[in-house]
């Protein structure tokens, strides 16, 4: 098929297709006349940021503004709501004959449109739109501030609701985290209880109060040992003592031994005994003054006694040096007596002091001998408690664990609570991100549909092909050819008839 055939089919029909044309196009014209007129109002809803820096205070509704738009999409075009609207402004009140509630619920929130605008950033919107559509501008107009204002007002609630859920979840973690470190604070102090004494952080003061037991020990052995000595001592010169009073008790038994006539046995009576007491206790000093330094009391102690001796030496030398005129004169005898007398007597005396010195560096000796095994049982549990800081500081780290895992969520979650609580406190203010009104929603002057001139232009083309195709296909269907251009190449045309008008009779 060639383009000339094409415009011949088309040019032979002419007059039927521009009929065809002209009808159409007033027939669509007066349809589109008709149309009732759709007019659509919008109202432009900002998501206004938070007002306080978020480095003050963090927002516990953290949802993505599309997510949180299609729930509230979801409460706001509910059943209950439309409804209301749709009884409120009266609308679709030629549809209320032939359609149900749902179906008239259906059908306004199809003409309710919600588009996003893009604010100053390209990956976070920062108003979107809320429009709808109705054949009278005015309850357009309201509609869409109504719905707007659903928007706000459920957001806000919405928010405030999610906060104080937030901030009651965080209370009732609180609680339990509250609870659980009490538990683990009772545990640790039960355990520092327990084992008081043996807990590493004392371990300064068990070595301490153990290198105090030790000197302590080393003094008591150090006194006990001076104790044992002047026991030692004591009982040397008790003995000595003693053995002087025998000596002398001796001399009397002489004396009178002398007065009845026995004079040889009167020489037999030792007189030398305090010589040899006296040198023992010159050896003691010597020993003493090795040991200990010239002010330590037993050198002094030791020098009383020496010089004591050397005094009782002397008094006995005198004493002999007495006896021989003694025994030729009677009155001699009489002082002599005399003298031994008093000198048994003081011997006595001084033999019950040092008795009585030798039973008190007894019972000092017992004293200290007590002090040492208290001392030497309590560095043997000191010992033992030394001994024990291992094992307790791995049963310690054990209970510190848990104590300071939870004393680290309960802080953590205490300041999540405060700050849960400063965040519902900032969207009941309203200083939190919400929907403000920017633009109400204004009664438009055109309508959005029908678009006559296009719609009539569009059906005036429509008919216009129609009317070609129909007459093509007309021509097709006639099987005629419609000029000598449609002849196979080399065709001889041997002659060309004129157009005959047919007359019928």
């Amino acid at each position: 098929m060639q383009p000339r055939s094409v415009a011949r089919a088309l040019w032979k029909w002419k007059g039927m297709i521009l009929l065809a044309w002209v009808t159409g196009t007033v027939a669509t014209v007066a349809v589109v006349m008709s149309l009732q007129p759709v007019y659509r109002a919008e109202a432009l809803v900002l998501v206004e940021s938070q007002k306080i820096p978020e480095n003050f205070v963090a927002p516990t509704v953290q949802t993505a503004l599309e997510v949180r738009l299609d729930r509230l999409k979801q409460q706001v075009l509910s059943r209950e709501r439309l409804w209301g609207l749709v009884e409120e402004y009266d609308l679709y009140r030629a549809l209320r004959g032939t359609k149900t509630r749902e179906e008239l619920v259906d059908t306004m929130r199809g003409d309710v449109t919600i588009r996003l605008e893009r604010g100053w950033s390209a990956s976070r919107p920062g108003a979107f739109r809320i429009s709808y559509e109705t054949w009278d501008p005015a309850t357009a107009a309201s509609v869409s501030n109504r719905i707007a204002s659903f928007f706000i007002t459920e957001n806000l609630r919405e928010r405030s609701v999610e906060a104080a859920g937030t901030s009651a979840f965080l209370d009732s973690q609180l609680r339990s985290a509250e609870e659980k470190l009490r538990e683990q604070e009772a545990r640790l102090s039960q355990f520092k209880l327990a084992n008081n004494g043996e807990l590493p952080q004392q371990e300064t003061t068990l070595l301490a109060q153990f290198g105090q037991l030790k000197a302590d020990l080393l003094g008591i052995q150090d006194a006990l040992a001076r104790a044992r000595q002047n026991k030692l001592i004591l009982d040397n010169t008790l003995s000595a003592h003693e053995s002087d009073m025998r000596r002398l008790k001796e001399l009397t038994r002489l004396r009178d031994v002398v007065k009845g006539g026995r004079q040889e046995n009167r020489e037999e009576a030792p007189a030398a005994p305090q010589l040899t007491e006296l040198q023992r206790a010159e050896q003691d000093l010597q020993s003493a003054r090795v040991r200990y330094s010239e002010r330590h009391p037993e050198i002094g102690r030791l020098l009383t006694r020496v010089q004591q001796l050397r005094e009782e030496e002397a008094r006995t030398r005198s004493r002999t040096k007495s006896e021989a005129p003694a025994a030729r004169s009677a009155p001699a005898e009489v002082g002599a007596d005399k003298t031994f007398e008093e000198i048994l007597a003081v011997d006595q005396e001084r033999t019950e002091l040092l008795q009585s010195q030798s039973g008190l560096a007894d019972r000092e000796i017992e004293a200290l001998e007590q002090r040492r095994s208290a001392v030497l049982n309590e560095a043997e549990r000191l010992q033992g408690r030394i001994r024990n800081l291992p094992i307790r500081e791995q049963q310690l780290a054990v209970v510190t664990r848990d104590y300071e895992t939870s004393r680290v969520n309960y802080r953590s979650l205490l300041d999540k609570k405060l700050a849960s609580d400063i965040a519902a406190d900032m969207e009941r203010w309203e200083k939190a991100e919400k929907f403000v009104m920017l633009e109400q929603a204004r009664p438009p002057e055109k309508p959005v549909w029908p678009r006559r001139g296009m719609l009539s232009a569009a059906g005036s083309a429509g008919f216009l092909l129609m009317a070609a195709l129909a007459a093509f296909v007309f021509e097709l269907r006639r099987d005629a050819l419609l000029g000598e251009w449609e002849l196979p190449q080399g065709t001889v045309v041997l002659g060309r008839l004129p157009r005959m008008q047919v007359e019928r009779p």
